[in-house]
């Protein structure tokens, strides 16, 4: 019996004081107002708080103001909007159906969990879905599928911020200050996919993050999100092509979500088309990122280097998505293992001059022993501050009759005769018939590119190099 007497015993004690100490405020700032009005001049009353503890009494009764508020109503309130009828038309082709737990774990390949201990983002992303399906909240979802391809949808209204109580208004002032700061520093903002109505869809970027450890893990499947006036939250997951995806966002009846808002941003009142961020949408659905393979390798092997990990390491970050970020760093990237390069797809076509610079940072970049003199030459034909840029340039090192590896020959007789700025990055490089990893040097073996045709060659700490030149 103590267990319930006494907590109502005291919260009646806080209700009485809490009334007592607001009381005692608005007698005090009446008559500060009645004292200033009547010695002032104009028709504006200030009303100042009382100097000394006044002050502290003033805080307490804010303090207890927002208790007395927490107890006799909620920071946060529903609005009374209805979802009926609101979910987007089917797709033509597509076969639509309810939303089944099933479903979120095909499209991301995890296995969804209620358990509180299990937070990551993809987890995160799962239950949203199957609360809808469940019937958690002002919600509707849908689920869309066409062979293969999963498009699940999901559209909300989320609670609002009850103005009307302390924490309420405070907890709404906090987060337009975070969401203006995110406006200006770009944060949290992915990149647009579409236009509908002037409500813009968000791609989100492809990670799932832990919430124990922090650490991003690429997934395969992709997120869409959209906020209608603050009002109509929409999420779409899936595994589908953008052209497949584009159909569902269409078939939303934006016009009628934006007619229901209280305050509808101008814009939206303007813009009544549906545009996405190309005409010709792919149909074909994403194959697996590079970030999600490299993540793959990188944690299934255990035979790469260190050097190879931070590539890969690279590539999950989404640092490395192509070649063209790769060549500054690591040229053609001759000496990490062939699978790891093929995660970046074939070699763009090159201009001779970059040919040369790209393999000769390629070389560089590998476990070879070079003597002074060919590294003199390979550093001198790399970057954007090379000296070498016409295989005049490497002239003296033919006639001179250096001891040159098969490689450092074959760049000096890809440079061109000439350099011509306009146009060094436009001219193609007419295909090679020797692959990248015919290039590549084992210590001991020999290319395997058939008989030397620059002089006589010999092998020397597992290079092979040729006398290219000097006298008979």
């Amino acid at each position: 019996m103590n267990r319930f007497i006494f907590p109502i015993f005291f919260g009646g004690i806080l209700l009485i004081a809490a009334m007592c100490l607001m009381l005692f405020q608005q007698m005090q700032t009446e008559d500060v107002a009645k004292a200033d009005g009547d010695n002032s001049d104009d028709k504006e009353i200030s009303v100042e708080a009382t100097p000394g503890g006044s002050q502290a009494t003033t805080g307490m009764a804010f303090a207890l103001k927002m208790m007395w508020e927490d107890l006799t109503g909620s920071a946060t309130v529903r609005p009374k909007v209805s979802l009926k009828d609101l979910a987007p038309s089917d797709p033509e082709g597509w076969f639509a159906a309810d939303y089944r737990t099933a479903d979120g774990e095909e499209i991301t390949q995890t296995k969804f969990s209620r358990n509180p201990i299990v937070k990551t983002g993809t987890n995160t992303l799962l239950e949203d879905f199957d609360d809808a399906a469940n019937g958690v909240g002002n919600a509707i979802v849908r689920h869309y599928m066409r062979g293969s391809q999963r498009i699940a949808f999901l559209m909300y209204v989320p609670d609002q911020y009850n103005r009307n109580t302390v924490r309420g208004g405070m907890m709404a002032a906090i987060s337009s200050n975070i969401s203006f700061t995110s406006d200006i520093i770009g944060g949290g903002k992915t990149d647009i996919f579409a236009l509908h109505h002037g409500v813009p869809f968000r791609q989100a970027d492809p990670y799932s993050r832990s919430g124990s450890s922090g650490i991003k893990v690429p997934v395969d499947y992709r997120v869409f999100t959209a906020d209608v006036g603050r009002v109509f939250i929409i999420k779409i997951l899936t595994n589908a092509s953008d052209a497949a995806v584009a159909e569902v966002m269409k078939a939303i009846p934006m016009a009628d979500l934006i007619a229901r808002l209280p305050e509808p941003d101008p814009h939206l009142l303007i813009s009544t088309t549906f545009q996405t961020y190309t005409d010709d949408l792919p149909r074909e659905a994403p194959a697996p990122t590079i970030a999600r393979k490299a993540y793959l390798l990188v944690n299934t092997r255990l035979d790469y280097s260190v050097k190879s990990k931070r590539l890969l390491d690279s590539m999950v970050s989404g640092n490395f998505k192509s070649w063209e970020d790769v060549f500054d760093h690591h040229g053609t990237a001759l000496s990490y293992p062939q699978e790891i390069r093929d995660l970046l797809g074939p070699i763009p076509e090159l201009s001779p001059l970059e040919e040369v610079s790209y393999t000769a940072k390629g070389l560089l970049e590998g476990q070879t022993v070079w003597t002074d003199t060919e590294e003199r030459i390979l550093s001198a034909m790399w970057g954007v501050h090379r000296t070498a840029k016409e295989r005049k340039d490497m002239d003296r090192y033919i006639k001179d009759g250096d001891v040159l590896a098969d490689e450092v020959i074959r760049l000096i007789r890809l440079m061109p005769e000439t350099y011509d700025a306009a146009a060094a990055t436009s001219v193609a490089l007419p295909e090679s018939t020797v692959s990248a990893s015919e290039l590549v040097i084992r210590r001991g073996t020999k290319i395997g590119q058939g008989e030397n045709t620059f002089g006589n060659c010999t092998i020397e700490l597992g290079v092979r190099r040729c006398v290219v030149g000097g006298t008979e």
